[in-house]
């Protein structure tokens, strides 16, 4: 799982075992036709850090393994690694569990395996989340990681990942596998090497970059496997080349891998607003309610309620019925309910004709013997019939009124404008004076077009995966804060950390920033 803090990693103090960074090959932002700047390497076919540009063969195989497997570049040569082969032996005596595990994953590598190509990323972290999750996506750790991607709290936060009440952005698919791509690639560019880098994402910067240092000190070597890491640490990267050894060759282990088409297997729709449980939702779609949360496990309380646009996955052959019977069908809404002390759950639940455990399902009841032990907002359901957002409207979409939201524990600036489909730069425009630390309560002004009122939107509008928006309105110069770090920078003003080290060579060997250190970031 992704380390439990995100420590500043003082690169000059690794000496030699750093200069691998130094001689990197470079990354460089890549236009993808939407505005947005992703990181690329530039292919170096003798090193571990080996990664490249898709080839052609990868993008048009009919067969999305085939693809994966086309595109493995992490350190081929594991027959020196006794760990590597005790996972290998532990996936094969379990073939039950592998096909499990290979089943889940179905509905979900399709879309990592474009998102690794157009960051140029090794195929071997398409199967990470065997390793994370089992591609389980209600996996729940110990240490409280959740979703396929396994981000604690603190994490997904920095990463933009919200998490509430209602809704828990680990869990949330796209969102995750967005951020866990985002904090691999920041990882790689910190240490240069993609085990190293996946040895950070499991137990953290601070902690790999206090072993290098060790390592530097007795004259040791620095590469992950001579690294003085913890015991899940050191197994982790192994557990990972050996299931990339059982799909390389699944006959060596007995294993059938099934054809798994090179297509998407969900389309992303956007649902403007939304109070409506799982259950309507999964039967509009026509498909169980077990398959609507494998593919949308980030409603905690199985019920999605939202004054903002949602997000939501729906099988590509549904999508269609899903819009239709949005607009045609009905379904129950979940509203606000003030019950008094005293009353009966169960009495409230024939009320509004659902058994208790479906209204226990969407609140957080407080009972003492089957009564409430006090006042309490709940929700409860009632009948909605088609899309009740069939308006007229003589103000074009274009001039509609500007939105306000309020800040909610634990919303940062990266993460609201990932929900509202912004740049932190289009955030700040629109909130002259704002800065980074963000309070309870605060109200802040979405730009013209964002947020949950736009103009006569449809209620449910089907999207494609492109990636969001840059604006290159983002002042040129930028004064360090208190607890600022390298990479948190970067993602602030939406630039490569390799640019922001170039534009700013005080920092080219050095990642440690300061308070009240000016820095460019924007292309001078």
């Amino acid at each position: 799982m992704p380390g439990i803090q995100l420590a500043k990693i003082k690169l000059n103090l690794l000496g030699a075992a750093m200069l691998a960074l130094l001689s990197l090959p470079s990354a460089h932002a890549a236009d993808t036709g939407a505005g947005i700047q992703t990181l690329e390497w530039d292919a170096d076919p003798d090193g571990d850090a080996s990664v490249g540009e898709a080839t052609p063969e990868t993008a048009s195989a009919d067969d999305v393994w085939d693809r994966i497997r086309s595109g493995f570049k992490i350190d081929g040569d594991t027959s020196g690694n006794p760990l590597v082969a005790l996972h290998e032996s532990w996936y094969a005596a379990r073939p039950d569990y592998v096909r499990r595990m290979l089943d889940r994953s179905r509905r979900y590598l399709f879309h990592i395996v474009q998102e690794l190509d157009r960051r140029a990323m090794p195929m071997e972290i398409a199967l990470l989340p065997m390793v994370e999750s089992a591609f389980n996506p209600a996996a729940e750790s110990p240490s409280a990681a959740s979703g396929i991607w396994q981000f604690i709290p603190s994490t997904g936060r920095h990463y933009g990942l919200r998490q509430d009440t209602w809704y828990d952005g680990r869990r949330d698919f796209t969102a995750a596998t967005e951020a866990a791509l985002d904090y691999l690639g920041k990882l790689y560019l910190d240490f240069g090497d993609w085990k190293l880098a996946l040895a950070a994402y499991n137990c953290g910067e601070g902690c790999v970059a206090r072993a290098i240092e060790k390592n530097v000190q007795q004259g040791l070597p620095t590469n992950y496997a001579s690294l003085p890491l913890p015991s899940e640490t050191r197994h982790y990267v192994p557990k990972l080349l050996a299931i990339r050894n059982l799909i390389s060759h699944p006959e060596h282990y007995g294993i059938v891998i099934d054809t798994l088409p090179n297509q998407p297997y969900f389309r992303q729709v956007i649902l403007r607003s939304a109070s409506m449980d799982i259950r309507s939702a999964a039967r509009l779609a026509g498909i169980s309610s077990d398959e609507f949360i494998a593919l949308n496990a980030a409603f905690p309380r199985k019920l999605i309620r939202s004054d903002a646009p949602v997000n939501l996955l729906v099988p590509v052959a549904r999508t269609d019925a899903f819009q239709r019977n949005l607009q045609t069908g009905s379904w129950d809404s979940w509203q606000p309910y003030s019950a008094q002390k005293g009353a009966r759950p169960a009495a409230i639940a024939r009320q509004y004709g659902i058994d208790l455990a479906r209204l226990e399902e969407h609140n957080q009841l407080h009972v003492k013997h089957g009564k409430l032990v006090r006042d309490q907002t709940i929700l409860v359901p009632v009948r909605n019939h088609g899309a009740i957002m069939e308006k007229t409207s003589t103000v074009p979409p274009a001039a509609a009124a500007p939105t306000r939201i309020e800040v909610q524990r634990g919303d940062t600036l990266f993460s609201i404008a990932r929900r509202y489909g912004l740049t932190v730069a289009a955030l700040g425009d629109a909130n002259p004076g704002l800065d980074d630390r963000l309070t309870i309560g605060q109200t802040l002004l979405l730009p013209t077009g964002a947020g949950a009122d736009q103009g006569d939107a449809a209620p449910l509008q089907s999207v494609a995966f492109t990636p969001r928006i840059a604006t290159s309105a983002i002042p040129s110069r930028y004064i360090v804060q208190q607890g600022d770090t390298l990479s948190a920078i970067a993602r602030r003003f939406d630039v490569s950390l390799t640019n922001l080290r170039r534009w700013n060579p005080v920092f080219s060997k050095n990642s440690t920033v300061h308070a009240g250190q000016q820095m460019i970031v924007r292309n001078p």
